[in-house]
């Protein structure tokens, strides 16, 4: 058993990599400027393969899953990291391999001590840009290509760890599957094997040692399970469960671009959730009817500091422009808990889920809060812009952000810059306090955005990150689902719309219940779009 990190099946012969000798780098040097100088043309060397990596995503992936290779280069331009492996070539009279050495690990170790799962992945990253230096610094560059199948072969691959450099070079027609020992479903090498189609399990840890070469194996991509040596039987069960995968893809690629309707004729809109503007690609692609929820706590977290206004607006007004006139809600920064940005230096909280984030966060650090908003109001020029707001629990919060809002306006009006008054403002459902005064929020906005996840944790009181109780954070859970009814009842009486933007919204078994009290605008990630408007398509609410 490992982690599902792409789904899929996969039938075929293993064959297994194991990993070189660790690469030995030479320690002392005398001249720290040549060390230096001998940096700077390896960094120059990489940056200019990464460009033809990124070109090589860019058409097997696109836009969105290729921009992997920009973070990779932007880590290595990063002007903090430049800096700390020229103090280290000077201070300790290393040179540049062990310097990079030693100021990756540090990095690495950055990341990985973060409670952020995606954040941590990124730590997969700096190996890979310090591995890259590492091979132009020792003319090694033959070490880092991926070990091929046998010429002509085709089968499951089994690696110790494999780099998103790599991964984007493997031949999906031959590389029927994945399995590492390390890695998580949230590294970019995971992200790159879903894009690519290829089923992979990573994290399989010391039962990676089990794996025979040769021998033949069954890749179950959801369950993250395989099974090796299998009988005559088990075989047969799979090779049905591949082709019915095979057969339901095709249809679910059938309704690219469709509107999402009843059998009894209710429309419903069923929108994207995005995290950065190179997301849009594949909502494009699918034909949602809009952005229902747009993070933008990536954006802080891609940058690695604060994005400046103009940064903000430009990537806020790309989707609105892509989008055409569509819907695009856009949620205001929502840091702290699960999504930690270190360079603002967050006080630590022993219960970070319930202590200073979202809104007020932001209430708190409004000189912050006014540039993004500044950056929405003038993004509102260029399409249907809704602006959400997270973690509300009482009617004052909003009034605050109002308040906010007529400032930011009234700033940019002095200073002759463009912007717009016509958006939406809404804000989320997603503490039992904000559903038990839903009634009394309506009045102060437009829409209400119902976020499951997290008003399910704290409504049965079970963090959904802790692997003893994650299992108690249902949306069948009775107390969720009446939280959910009178908050869609008050919305329906006041007018107000309302649409459910967490995983319940994804949840096949969850969409006629979320119909049937009224709901009719759901937001799911892109992946699971086609398979939401497939469900609501063979529904009938009439019955």
């Amino acid at each position: 058993m490992g982690v599902a990190a792409s789904e899929g099946y996969a039938i075929g012969r293993l064959y297994i990599h194991l990993e070189k000798a660790e690469i030995t780098v030479p320690r002392k040097a005398q001249d720290p400027d040549l060390e230096t100088s001998r940096f700077l043309q390896a960094r120059e060397r990489a940056c200019a393969e990464l460009g033809v990596l990124y070109h090589r995503a860019l058409a097997r992936v696109g836009e969105h899953h290729s921009s992997i290779f920009k973070i990779h280069l932007a880590l290595l331009q990063d002007q903090d990291f430049f800096l700390e492996v020229r103090d280290c070539i000077r201070e300790k009279g290393v040179t540049a391999e062990m310097a990079v050495q030693e100021v990756g690990q540090r990095f690495f170790r950055m990341f990985e001590e973060m409670d952020d799962d995606y954040m941590k992945a990124r730590g997969a990253d700096v190996r890979d840009i310090v591995s890259r230096l590492l091979w132009f610094l020792l003319e090694a560059k033959d070490q880092q290509e991926i070990p091929w199948l046998p010429e002509g072969a085709a089968g499951i691959l089994a690696v110790e760890e494999i780099m998103p450099s790599q991964t984007i070079r493997l031949d999906a027609e031959r590389v029927e599957g994945v399995i590492t020992r390390t890695g998580s479903r949230t590294s970019h090498s995971a992200i790159l094997a879903r894009s690519l189609h290829i089923p992979a399990i990573t994290g399989v840890g010391e039962a990676f040692d089990l794996l025979k070469d040769g021998s033949m194996v069954i890749l179950d991509g959801f369950r993250g399970k395989v099974i090796q040596d299998p009988d005559e039987e088990v075989l047969n069960l799979y090779r049905q469960k591949m082709e019915e995968y095979q057969r339901q893809q095709k249809v679910l690629e059938s309704y690219k671009g469709m509107r999402a309707v009843t059998l009894d004729g209710t429309v419903v809109d069923l929108c994207a959730n995005i995290s950065h503007p190179n997301d849009m690609d594949e909502v494009l692609d699918i034909g949602a009817d809009g952005v229902g929820l747009f993070r933008t706590e990536f954006l802080f977290m891609y940058w690695g500091r604060l994005p400046t206004e103009e940064e903000q607006f430009f990537s806020y007004r790309m989707v609105l422009e892509q989008m055409q006139g569509k819907r695009v809600i856009i949620r205001t920064l929502d840091i702290g808990a699960d999504k930690q940005v270190p360079y603002l230096k967050m006080e630590r909280e022993e219960n970070p889920a319930m202590g200073r984030r979202s809104i007020r966060f932001c209430l708190e650090n409004q000189e912050l809060f006014l540039t993004q908003l500044r950056a929405l109001l003038r993004a509102a020029r260029y399409g249907k812009l809704s602006i959400l707001i997270p973690m509300v629990v009482s009617v004052e919060e909003v009034q605050s952000v109002r308040k906010l809002l007529e400032k930011a306006a009234n700033d940019l009006e002095q200073e002759g810059i463009p912007y717009s008054k016509e958006y939406e403002f809404g804000v989320m459902i997603e503490t039992p306090s904000a559903a038990l005064i839903s009634d009394l929020l309506a009045p102060h906005v437009d829409f209400f955005s119902i976020g499951t996840n997290d008003l399910i944790q704290f409504t049965i009181a079970a963090d959904r990150e802790n692997p003893h109780v994650a299992a108690l954070c249902d949306a069948h859970q009775p107390a969720v689902r009446r939280l959910i009814e009178m908050t869609v009842r008050n919305a329906t009486q006041a007018g107000v719309r309302v649409s459910v933007c967490g995983e319940a919204a994804a949840d096949p078994s969850m969409t006629r219940f979320l119909l049937s009290l009224g709901v009719q605008e759901l937001s799911v990630a892109p992946a699971s779009l086609l398979e939401i408007r497939h469900t609501i398509q063979s529904m009938n609410l009439s019955k």
